[in-house]
């Protein structure tokens, strides 16, 4: 594997997988604020379970592949590194016939580092004891986050209808009404997920709940920066950039009586927005950059802050500095590294750089043998490269056939 694109092991890696970082690297946010509400977890505690940020199953697959583990044993937790893994194991093999907080509390934890095949079992037996508004609310919560990281969001449109109607029933706090408001708003504006009703819902419950002082400020922070999504859609900077200064105050305002971690996150979120808005809504590169920058400095342990960065120097042209923050986001490791590396890799293609990125698509290869684009992009920079770099990726190449 060529140096520039060395995957490490990372806090991330070891959070997914052992539940807490070994202390032997960075520790960047995510895994900080995942391992300290795992560790703090009560079972019985209530409902709401503080999410940092939920990946899809093939996150857990790239982590398990880049450990040399098998994915089965780290899916069902057989995989027990850690007295922390041990502890959920534990707990989900314990929780069957236990009550809705209970359950939804287990399954919530086991969702949060990616386990949604042992949290499923738990999900369903909950749904059937559901009988309170609560109840059936935060089993429709959990419903949505399944169906959308795990199903392409085909049983979101049925899980936001249980929700807006236990929403409507007003036995559900406000900030977890907003929760949902900001889910559907997002996910309506990016693949259709809920209806058109139920978005126009979301977006008038969510205006009307906005300013309530029973909403944290961090959730009224998400639910602006999932409202600027409106108005970059149809093209509106300024509106746009209204809602993200709104999103950027509340979630300022948050730190004299948040988390500091919290805070933090909620920071870290908006400069990832801030970035998408001005790479395409306002089209400003300097304005990107910067926010690609904050997010690097606010969080430099976390690989997709570099690759996000290296994705607005793409987006306009600026390839050396690309080329060169896609390697740096696969050497910070998992989340995302083949997605970092294919990106590496076409952008010292583009450079013409051709024998660096053949070995990257090689890496590439390497990694995910069934991989078709870097079976034809991998090829073609290979016949611009070196023979010797063109000799080892058709070798590799056969092999993965």
């Amino acid at each position: 594997m060529h140096d520039a694109s060395r995957p490490s092991c990372n806090s991330f890696a070891e959070t997914l997988l052992g539940l807490t970082p070994s202390g032997t690297h960075s520790v960047d946010l995510f895994s900080r604020t995942c391992s300290e509400a795992l560790a703090a977890f009560d079972p019985g505690h209530g409902f709401g379970y503080p999410f940092t940020q939920i990946f899809e199953p093939d996150v857990l697959r790239e982590v398990a592949l880049l450990s040399c583990l098998a994915h089965n044993a780290v899916e069902t937790m057989e995989y027990q590194p850690t007295p922390a893994a041990r502890r959920l194991a534990d707990l989900a093999g314990s929780a069957a016939g236990s009550d809705v907080v209970h359950l939804t509390g287990v399954a919530s934890a086991l969702i949060s580092v990616s386990r949604f095949a042992i949290a499923a079992p738990l999900i369903d037996e909950a749904r059937t004891r559901a009988r309170a508004g609560r109840e059936r609310f935060e089993v429709a919560w959990l419903d949505f986050l399944v169906s959308n990281r795990s199903h392409g969001g085909s049983g979101s449109h049925a899980a936001f209808a249980v929700m807006q109607a236990e929403a409507e029933r007003g036995d559900v706090p406000d900030s977890r009404v907003m929760d949902s408001c900001t889910q559907a708003v997002v996910w309506y504006l990016k693949r259709r997920e809920v209806g058109e009703a139920q978005f126009r819902w979301a977006v008038r419950t969510g205006h009307e709940f906005a300013g309530r002082r029973s909403v944290d400020p961090s959730t009224a922070s998400a639910w602006y920066r999932g409202l600027a999504m409106l108005p970059a859609a149809s093209g509106r900077p300024a509106m746009t950039r209204r809602y993200m200064t709104m999103a950027y105050d509340t979630a300022t305002a948050a730190a004299e009586n948040s988390p500091r971690q919290a805070t933090t996150n909620a920071l870290k979120t908006y400069y990832e927005s801030t970035l998408k808005e001005h790479m395409h809504v306002t089209r400003d590169a300097e304005a990107a950059v910067a926010a690609g920058r904050a997010l690097v400095d606010l969080d430099p342990a976390w690989a997709p802050s570099h690759g996000e960065l290296a994705e607005a120097h793409e987006q306009f042209g600026q390839l050396e500095p690309a080329a060169t923050g896609f390697e740096r986001a696969v050497r910070t490791g998992p989340p995302y590294v083949g997605h970092h590396l294919l990106g590496a890799a076409r952008c010292r293609a583009a450079l013409g750089d051709w024998d660096t990125a053949t070995d990257h698509y090689l890496t590439l290869l390497t990694l995910a043998p069934e991989s078709a684009v870097a079976r034809t992009e991998g090829g073609k920079a290979a016949r611009n490269a070196s023979p010797q770099r063109a000799t080892a990726f058709a070798q590799a190449a056969g092999q993965a056939r």
